[in-house]
């Protein structure tokens, strides 16, 4: 007799913060808007990197849109307090498609490049089994990078000089790139809202038969593995700047690619590849308990959030770019984007794999 009343109330508690977080972010989108109406001419949508979605008609008024976006939020206050999941549902369409670009996209794409070349670095500590090995292996890479260093392979201080001029430029666009990535932010918040409305238990109806940890464990498995396999197509063109044969929409003269472009192309394709396999892990063992190489983690349950909260975020953000990624395209008259960046299948696939991961885990519980 306490199950119910139990799982009832931790509902509602799951729906009070989804729609506290949606009336906190909408109340910033208030100044946001009024930042842009009062100064125009350098407002977060002025910026000469702003291209937007859906371009507003030359007829409407500047004010206009800065002023929609101020009555956007204050509509949101009310909209926090739906329901129903239909109405947070289409604020998270207007603010996660309609008002997104690609720049959060592309932020997360090159930060997520960065960390590949420390991944690779300590790859061979975190493979290497036992204390003793481990230490051999960080004193070899230590040891091979000096070396490298020494040699002249590696330019430590050009290395060092690119950081500085990458970080100059994010210092530059922070104020821009932090509102395109909020708009994004609140995308997400509503969609979490609308879909934590829609999985709610209704009042004498029973949880669909999919929601079923063990049906969500059967398609869950089918779409962690179409999104490994989305991340295919953009991986592989980026890594064949590696080779003679170098792609993106077409053949390229391999003789213009310079090695740092080379780079970044090996970089920015792990990068999608590591993602794919990491989604893949919340469909296999390792997704429930750490694998051998984690040092001091090893064997332990992982946390369920460790992986639904970055799996949700990059779901949402994957979703929410693939109408700005399709416009960009077609504006650019550069179709291949819409195969080597398939977010509108590769977004709701991880989506669905994160929420099977979810019901698996015993984080959502629909019945």
């Amino acid at each position: 007799m306490t199950t119910q009343p139990a799982t009832q109330r931790l509902e509602k508690h799951r729906t009070g913060r989804a729609a506290l977080a949606a009336f906190l972010w909408s109340l910033t989108v208030i100044p946001i808007g009024l930042w842009q109406l009062l100064d125009p001419a350098t407002g977060p949508f002025s910026h000469e990197l702003y291209d937007p979605t859906v371009r507003l008609p030359e007829a409407v008024p500047d004010w206009a849109g800065p002023a929609a976006l101020i009555a956007a939020g204050v509509l949101g206050l009310l909209a926090a307090r739906s329901t129903r999941w239909a109405l947070p549902a289409l604020f998270a369409v207007v603010f996660g498609v309609v008002m997104s670009t690609t720049a959060p996209m592309s932020l997360a794409g090159y930060l997520c490049a960065l960390f590949i070349p420390l991944l690779i670095a300590a790859s061979p500590v975190l493979i290497a089994r036992g204390p003793v090995a481990k230490t051999i292996a960080g004193l070899a890479v230590v040891g091979l990078f000096t070396a490298l260093g020494l040699t002249g392979v590696i330019d430590f201080p050009a290395v060092g000089d690119f950081l500085s001029m990458l970080g100059g430029r994010f210092a530059d666009i922070a104020a821009y790139m932090l509102v395109q990535v909020w708009m994004t932010v609140g995308g997400g918040i509503w969609a979490a809202l609308a879909l934590t409305l829609l999985l709610s238990r209704r009042d004498g109806q029973p949880a669909p038969e999919w929601l079923a940890p063990e049906r969500a464990a059967r398609w869950g498995r089918t779409a962690a593995w179409i999104a490994f396999a989305c991340s295919l197509p953009y991986g592989l063109v980026r890594m064949s700047w590696l080779t003679p044969w170098a792609w993106i929409g077409g053949p390229l003269d391999s003789s213009m690619i310079d090695p740092a472009t080379r780079v970044w192309g090996l970089c920015l394709g792990l990068a999608a590849l590591g993602g794919g396999v990491l989604c893949l892990g919340m469909t296999y063992r390792w997704g429930v308990r750490w694998p051998f190489w984690m040092p001091g983690l090893k064997g332990r349950p992982v946390p369920p959030m460790v992986a639904i909260v970055p799996a949700s975020v990059m779901a949402a953000m994957f979703t929410f770019m693939a109408l700005p990624f399709a416009a960009l395209a077609i504006r650019q008259d550069a179709l291949e984007l819409i195969w080597s960046f398939p977010f509108y299948v590769w977004g709701p696939a991880l989506g669905a794999a994160t929420l099977a991961y979810a019901i698996r885990r015993g984080v959502v519980r629909p019945r």
